[in-house]
This record gives C-alpha cells, structure tokens and sequence, in this order.
C-alpha cells in the first residue's frame, strides 16, 4: 500500500463502528430526487416512496432502486418481474408521504384516490408524475438490510413536462425551486 493510501486509512484501534442513525443524518444532506417504485397486477398493486435510486446504463438501458429487505413490494416485484420508477413533482409531497407509509401487503387501499393506469405488460404508473420509467428487472443483489434491484428501461414518459421535481434534503421534502428560465438555454440548445 502507498504512502498516500495509508495516509488516508485508519488505523484499526481508531476505527468505531458506525451508528445507524448517524449514517443516515449524514446521507440525508446528499440532496436526491424523490420516487415512488410501483409494481404488482391490479387489485394487488402496491408502491413505496424512493430517494435511492439513479441510472446505471445507457446501453443497455439500466436503472437501480435500492429495496429494504422487509419491504412489501418484495413479493410483489418477484411476482410481476418488473416495476415502474414514477418520478415525483414539487406538488406531490402527499403522494410521497402515502406511499411512505405502513401497510399491510394486499390492503388494496395502496392506489384508491391515486390517478394512475396500468402499462400493457401491467404494472402500475403514477397518471400525474412528472415522469415515469417502467422496466423489468433483470438482477437483484443482496447488500446489508437493503437489495439493490437493476432495472432493464422498457417503457418511459414525461406526461407532467415543465413542473418542478419533488427533492429531498435533511430530512424534508419539498419542491426544488429553479426559477422559470434558469434551464431555459439548456432546451433551446437541445
């Protein structure tokens, strides 16, 4: 090893572990995006709100979620081999916060008063997000209390263009405020 790669090591007697709550106050200031993975047939569809989730690939185009390994959707997502990646707008806070919640699996409340349709291979898309991926699961890796899901992109849409994406930072949500033209030159050069 380098001088250089010791140098930023630590030595073992000064190394603790790392607290659980701490880890995720200290991730919680990494701004991300908020989603809501949905997956299931009608009738058993469920979801759960998402901020771990980014692009892996463009060629061939794959996505990654990571899934806590007591989630609901497990069952779900083995069943109908794929999920949607509904992507939230500033205005959807409730949404987020409803699919957040606790639930027992199949209480079929999960998407009553929730606009949403189903995609020809059957799974579950937001109506009103402000973009949406729908894809089929292609591995899933097991990684501490978590699943790492990869995605195959088979389907997507922008059915809400122009709205303010929903954001999560230090523990809130909210709407990330840009301004009206402060992308402006980005879409005309496109």
């Amino acid at each position: 090893m380098s001088a250089a790669a010791r140098s930023l090591t630590r030595a073992e007697e000064e190394t603790r572990p790392v607290e659980p709550l701490d880890l995720r106050r200290v991730c919680g200031l990494f701004t991300t995006g908020v989603t809501v993975i949905t997956t299931g047939p009608d009738g058993d569809a469920d979801g759960t709100t998402v901020n771990s989730f980014t692009s892996v690939s463009l060629e061939p185009p794959l996505v990654l979620f990571c899934l806590h390994q007591q989630s609901r959707l497990h069952t779900l997502l083995e069943q109908s081999g794929g999920f949607t990646v509904n992507f939230l707008s500033g205005r959807q806070q409730p949404l987020a916060r409803h699919f957040a919640g606790r639930r027992a699996t199949g209480t079929a409340t999960a998407f009553e008063g929730v606009p949403h349709h189903f995609t020809e291979d059957g799974l579950p898309v937001l109506s009103e997000a402000l973009a949406h991926l729908t894809c089929t699961t292609v591995d899933v890796h097991s990684a501490g209390d978590h699943d790492i899901v990869i995605g195959e992109v088979v389907e997507l849409g922008v059915p809400e263009h122009g709205l303010e994406p929903l954001i999560f930072f230090d523990g809130s949500l909210g709407p990330l405020e840009t301004g009206a033209d402060r992308f402006q030159h980005t879409r005309q050069a496109s």
